[in-house]
């Protein structure tokens, strides 16, 4: 099987000086995931959800734009009938996966090849994000664990707030150069430190 490779690699790595010298922001990249979607049809929704369940002994989220952490793994539900799970880089659930929810059920869609997922952290970084995100930042509205699908100037792209100040863009693989450069140019009034992969 081919190594997945970085759609960032050769990409402006350096850190630059804000206003006043400050780097305020640090932006980077996570590498070593994996994310899988499975989905039912609108008559197997539980069907699929029970057959999850037996296999990897969890509930899959009942809400829509809240993750949820089951050990290593996260949650996502992102439709009626939609989930993401994101696993590390290690662990292999596709083939369990695809023998539990038989085509009658729904399906399982492998789509790590497809995002690259970068993250910005620091003061700033909800005023950097609402230059190009149509959605309320403001943690009173979007908490801990929240994320929405939503765009980026016309680019889809999923936002999770991990931490009070961080938060991950889960981008389409083809525009992940263009998200990078668009973040690192919003930051610049702030300064910024560009993090090692982790």
């Amino acid at each position: 099987m081919l190594d997945r490779k970085s759609a960032l690699i050769g990409v402006r790595t350096a850190s630059q000086d804000g206003i006043g010298g400050k780097r305020a922001l640090r932006i980077g990249e996570t590498r070593g995931w994996k994310l899988v979607q499975v989905a039912a049809f609108s008559t197997t929704a539980q069907e699929l959800e029970q057959a999850v369940r037996t296999l990897l002994g969890f509930e899959l989220p009942a809400r829509l734009g809240v993750a949820q952490a089951v050990g290593a793994r996260l949650l996502l539900r992102c439709g009626p009938e939609q989930f993401w799970i994101i696993t590390q880089d290690g662990e292999d659930i596709v083939p369990a996966l695809r023998s539990a929810v038989t085509p009658a059920i729904g399906s399982v869609t492998e789509l790590s090849q497809s995002r690259t997922r970068i993250w910005i952290e620091g003061p700033h970084s909800s005023e950097v994000l609402s230059r190009g995100l149509a959605i309320d930042l403001d943690p009173k509205v979007f908490g801990l664990s929240a994320f929405a699908l939503t765009g980026l100037h016309h680019t889809p792209v999923l936002v999770l707030r991990t931490r009070a100040t961080r938060f991950e863009l889960y981008v389409l693989r083809t525009f992940a150069v263009w998200t990078w450069e668009w973040l690192t140019d919003a930051a610049l009034p702030y300064g910024y430190e560009v993090a090692p992969p982790e």
